[in-house]
C-alpha cells in the first residue's frame, strides 16, 4: 500500500474537483489522507507521496498565506530523505518566487493565465519516453521554470503563446514533479486523466 498525503483546493479551485480526479487515477493500493495546511506540521516520513494542489493565499487575501517557514522546512526534509512531491496546477500559484520553497524545491512558479480556451499539451513521458499529446479547453498556465536545473518533459501551446507545462528533478534522495494541467471542468477530461494516471504510476 502507498500512503499519500494530499492538500487540495483553494478559493479558485474547489477541492471536490481535484479530489474526484485524484480518486479516479489512484491505484487500488493507494491510501490518501486529505489534510488542511496546518497539518503539514505532522510527521511526513511515512508517506510515499505528497500532492500539493492549492495556492498559497488564504481565500483571496494576498497578504495572508499558509506556507510558513516550519512547513517549508518540513517539506524540504521530507523530500531530501527520499519523499516524492507532486505539485499540481494551483500548487504553483502565489508562493514567493524568492523563497526557498520556489527557488530551491520547485524551481518554477505560476505567472499568469489568460481566459480559458483551447490548450495543446505535448512532450515526452518521463515514464517511458513515449509521446504525450492531448488537448483541453482550459486555463493556459504561463510559468517561469528554471529549466537549467530541472528536466522539462511537457510543453503547452495556445493562441496566447507557449509555455513549459511539466518538469521534474531529484532533490536529495527524493523527487519533485510539477505539472500545470488542469483546472476545474478540464479535470474530468479523459485525455487529462490518462496523462495524470501515468504520472501517478511513474512517480
Amino acid at each position: 500500500m502507498r500512503r499519500i498525503l494530499a492538500i487540495l483546493g483553494d478559493f479558485y479551485h474547489p477541492e471536490i474537483y481535484l479530489k474526484e480526479a485524484l480518486e479516479k487515477v489512484k491505484n487500488k493500493e493507494d491510501y490518501i489522507d486529505y489534510i488542511i495546511p496546518d497539518d503539514f506540521s505532522t510527521d511526513l516520513k511515512n508517506y510515499h507521496l505528497i500532492i500539493l494542489g492549492r495556492g498559497n493565499r488564504i481565500e483571496q487575501d494576498k497578504d495572508k498565506v499558509w506556507m510558513r517557514k516550519d512547513i517549508e522546512s518540513n517539506i524540504k526534509n521530507y523530500i531530501l530523505e527520499g519523499g516524492k512531491f507532486l505539485v499540481w496546477h494551483s500548487g504553483l500559484a502565489s508562493y514567493n518566487p524568492e523563497s526557498l520553497f520556489v527557488k530551491d524545491i520547485l524551481r518554477g512558479y505560476f505567472k499568469y493565465h489568460p481566459e480559458r480556451g483551447k490548450v495543446e499539451y505535448f512532450g515526452k513521458s518521463p515514464k517511458d519516453g513515449e509521446n504525450i499529446n492531448f488537448e483541453l479547453f482550459d486555463e493556459h498556465y504561463f510559468v517561469y521554470c528554471d529549466k537549467e536545473r530541472t528536466n522539462v518533459f511537457l510543453y503547452s501551446q495556445s493562441l496566447n503563446g507557449d509555455s513549459i507545462a511539466g518538469w521534474y528533478h531529484y532533490y536529495g534522495n527524493g523527487k519533485v514533479v510539477c505539472i500545470t494541467p488542469a483546472h476545474n471542468e478540464a479535470l474530468s477530461d479523459k485525455q487529462f486523466l490518462e496523462f495524470f494516471k501515468e504520472i501517478m504510476e511513474w512517480i
